[in-house]
């Protein structure tokens, strides 16, 4: 087989991390930052741009869902793409994107998900410091009117326990009951082996450019 190079996102950081473990693997891998998937397009250039820079490789493996389809309109290089069949890293992190959708009215928390720039927790803080506790509240209230269940998923990547007291804290002030989740890096370890199935990832070829049929094949 060919070189291969990752693409990561950093919401990934810890499961990515438990799967080298657990394989013995030791390569590396090109970080993308976890904010961007508030803003596809960008996601989407920034992707293009790290691709578009590899040389002297024959696949690469995107540690990615589709990502509000921030994928689509990515063109591949000399190389072969795999990416999973999942609408979203939760979904990853769950084993399927139907597995996420019966989770109605839940709002997914990771350790790596907090650790990003632009998590919930900073974004209501800033709200609250900048509008006062009071209207802070009512943004995010009206913001997350649908969602009844703070879902806390327990990856397998790090202590799950680490993370209560602040999730804790999370679920108070958004008014969100919270539940801890049983998760996986399963579809992580199977991205980095193989083979892929065409049921659980999308594999596009070299010199091809990714489009709404491919992710929906």
């Amino acid at each position: 087989m060919g070189k291969t190079m990752i693409i990561a996102c950093r919401s990934f950081h810890h499961e990515l991390e438990a799967a080298f473990d657990a394989l013995g693997f030791s390569q590396p891998i090109i970080w993308l930052d976890s904010g961007l998937h508030n803003f596809p397009e960008k996601l989407r250039l920034e992707l293009q741009k790290t691709l578009d820079g590899l040389r002297d490789v024959d696949r690469v493996l995107l540690t990615f869902g589709f990502c509000g389809n921030a994928v689509v309109g990515l063109k591949t290089g000399s190389f072969e793409l795999v990416l999973p069949r999942a609408d979203d890293c939760i979904a990853v992190f769950l084993g399927s994107s139907e597995a996420k959708r019966k989770l109605e009215r839940t709002y997914f928390l990771t350790k790596g998900s907090l650790e990003g720039e632009r998590n919930i927790w900073a974004e209501y803080q800033y709200a609250v410091n900048k509008y006062g506790i009071a209207s802070g509240k009512r943004i995010f209230s009206a913001m997350l009117g649908n969602y009844k269940y703070l879902g806390i998923l327990d990856t397998g990547g790090y202590d799950v326990a680490s993370i209560h007291p602040l999730t804790d804290e999370i679920a108070i002030a958004l008014e969100l009951e919270k539940k801890v989740i049983p998760a996986s890096f399963n579809y992580i370890t199977a991205l980095l082996t193989g083979p892929w199935d065409a049921s659980r990832f999308v594999t596009i070829a070299p010199q091809t450019e990714i489009t709404l049929a491919s992710l929906n094949a």
